[in-house]
């Protein structure tokens, strides 16, 4: 799952409470082990150039 495509796509529709959403979905996956530390990595590089708050 491209959690970073998908947090950019919901800031880009201003859908911030999705964008939200979709980082703390991340991480709940990450714990479980169901992200590569790559996705991970892209999705925080993704939050740092457009912060949702």
């Amino acid at each position: 799952m491209d959690y970073a495509l998908m947090y950019r796509t919901a800031m880009e529709e201003g859908a911030t409470d999705r964008a939200h959403s979709i980082v703390v979905s991340a991480s709940q996956a990450a714990q479980a082990g169901g992200v590569s530390p790559e996705d991970l990595a892209a999705l925080v590089e993704e939050v740092k150039a457009n912060p949702c708050a």
